[in-house]
């Protein structure tokens, strides 16, 4: 079977691309083309049929029955022809780097968004050809098919060995910018669509300095060509989704400026380059071959992402982008934010990956009480899993040697990690050590972190304090998180088994008055709590559903929310070489 794409962009700036397959080689009375309902990264049902409008199909070249079967799936009648095409449109107007984004200066394209496919040919090889407005050009990780030309745009054709790889493929059609660099003597793009306070000579320096500060730590560089798409859009804007040869990276066009701004950049990349590795090669059993129609589960999302996120900042202090004491200063507000989250409690890393599809990308008030990040937790446990096997090995080995023996052990053409056991395998194999015990209690579930003793070893201690002291003790806390809305002072959510939540606070509850005076915002709540005392009783007056209540809150005390990660004065010869080769100080 043969199967080719057409992708025109005919009318952009109605967010419209219009979309033809064409099938030889068919057999039987029908054919089924099928959408995805999520992609690849990102793991959430995102239902991408809702966007697919004006199907129709031809089947020999004359016109053929087309009907839809179920959510996602249309059905061709073939009439016994071999050749058949599937023509629609696909509406795409949400930047994001999970969704496409077209309108009359670009198309960002997500493939499985747009492309359906043949039900039972995704092993097939598949062209895919580009028509798009005059002076556009194309970027993407496809090669172009061997006869085909990049310039002008319109008419590429490019290549994919199978479906996976398409949709592993996104396309930046437009008008935009490309920066190039060379590490290996591999070409790598950074493909800029919007502009903003960048400079371009240090996009390039520190790019390229990530990517071989992370070819260093693998000893090579598993594809032909790697592309950076980099959107610059408004404030809000946010996110990045790896593929096999590319990223999308989508940023505040104001973000490179000042220096802690500009580190939204670097970690961003350097968090999605290191997938290059860890999940695109190294992936756990359950993410792939992939099934395109509903979830695929996985518990070692922890490992996918969180252990990536470990390496985000780690690499940035080993190439240089970030300070040993910057490094620190991340990893302790990483720290503060996973121990003031009272679902750390509830929920463990292994539940967190494995709920991924219903739970992390749909929070809400309760969220914090029940749930953790198995970025943020993952990130930490990584960091801690990594002195654990120094301490254990007297710094002769490390995760750096777990991960090279991954990669090595699971190919892209594998089968994938197997659960919990085949992480614990190749730590078992690289180290001799068995670290069951750790992943018991600290991955599959939900007891306090080692910090003390995991960055002791490392010649480190943890100081905490509070941000905001009252009498040299903490400031007494409702329990609180708040929000301005419409001019009113909402309660965000309540800390499970704190004041608030024991007093019977809610969230949506609208504060109006402390101890009879008023509460307008946030400052003037705060303004109110700072003369009482931990232990006092307050009446807090409110609306609920435009009722207005008063209850009595006992005030407790607020977290520690305050941490630094320091060298010990006096730390012994293991302690300063452990520190030095982990952060690679020379």
């Amino acid at each position: 079977m043969n199967i080719h794409y057409a992708l025109a962009l005919t009318e952009p700036a109605q967010h419209l691309m219009d979309v033809t397959v064409d099938v030889t080689g068919v057999t039987g009375d029908t054919l089924d083309f099928v959408l995805p309902t999520w992609t690849p990264g990102s793991y959430l049902i995102r239902e991408y049929a809702r966007h697919v409008q004006e199907v129709t199909a031809a089947a020999g070249g004359q016109p053929a029955a087309c009907r839809k079967i179920d959510k996602l799936t249309w059905r061709v009648e073939t009439g016994g022809q071999d050749a058949v095409q599937l023509r629609y449109r696909v509406y795409g107007n949400e930047l994001t780097v999970r969704t496409n984004h077209v309108d009359d200066t670009h198309a960002h394209v997500i493939p499985a968004a747009t492309f359906m496919y043949v039900a039972g040919a995704t092993e097939a090889p598949i062209t895919v050809g580009v028509t798009a407005p005059q002076g556009w050009e194309v970027a993407t990780g496809l090669d172009l098919a061997p006869d085909g030309d990049r310039l002008p745009a319109s008419g590429l054709i490019y290549v994919a060995e199978n479906y996976d790889q398409l949709v592993d493929s996104p396309l930046e059609i437009g008008r935009h910018r490309t920066l190039e660099f060379t590490v290996d003597g591999k070409p790598h793009r950074i493909v800029i669509w919007g502009a903003g306070n960048e400079d371009e000579q240090q996009l390039v320096r520190d790019t390229q300095t990530i990517v071989t500060t992370a070819r260093d730590l693998f000893g090579e560089l598993p594809y032909a060509h790697y592309t950076f798409f980099l959107l610059l859009a408004g404030k809000g804007a946010g996110g990045g989704l790896e593929h096999r040869n590319s990223t999308s990276l989508l940023l505040p066009r104001f973000v490179f400026q000042p220096e802690r701004s500009y580190e939204r950049y670097l970690t961003l990349v350097s968090h999605e380059f290191f997938h290059v590795w860890n999940v695109k090669r190294i992936r756990a059993a359950g993410l792939g071959p992939f099934d395109y129609t509903q979830e695929t589960y996985t518990t070692l999302l922890w490992a996918m992402e969180g252990v990536t996120e470990y390496y985000t900042d780690l690499l940035l202090v080993r190439a240089g982008l970030l300070t040993p004491k910057r490094y620190l200063e991340r990893l302790a507000d990483d720290v503060v934010t996973l121990q003031t989250t009272p679902g750390r409690q509830l929920q463990s890393l292994e539940c967190a990956s494995f709920d991924s599809w219903i739970k992390h990308y749909r929070p809400d008030e309760n969220t914090a009480n029940t749930a953790v990040s198995y970025y943020l937790k993952g990130a930490i446990v990584g960091a801690l899993l990594d002195l654990e096997i120094r301490a254990r090995t007297e710094n002769e080995r490390s995760l750096d040697d777990v991960m090279r023996y991954l990669y090595v052990a699971y190919p892209l053409d594998g089968p994938g990690i197997p659960e919990r056991a085949g992480y614990l395998e190749a730590i078992r194999h690289v180290t001799g050590q068995d670290l069951s015990d750790f992943f018991e209690r600290y991955i599959g579930g939900t007891d306090e972190l080692p910090y003390t003793d995991a960055f002791g070893a490392a010649g480190l201690r943890l100081a905490w304090d509070w941000k905001d002291k009252s009498g040299g003790e903490g400031r007494p806390a409702l329990g609180v998180r708040t929000k301005t809305e419409g001019g009113t002072l909402k309660v965000a959510g309540v800390v499970r088994d704190g004041p608030a939540y024991q007093a019977g606070l809610t969230a949506d509850d609208e504060l109006v008055a402390l101890n009879g005076y008023r509460v307008a915002d946030e400052n003037s709540l705060r303004e109110r709590l700072s003369d009482r005392k931990v232990g006092e009783h307050v009446v807090l007056t409110l609306f609920r559903r435009e009722e207005l209540r008063t209850l009595e809150v006992t005030l407790g005390v607020a977290p520690q929310d305050k941490l630094s990660i320091e060298l010990v004065d006096q730390p012994n010869e293991l302690q300063r070489e452990m520190y030095a080769s982990w952060l690679r100080i020379k």
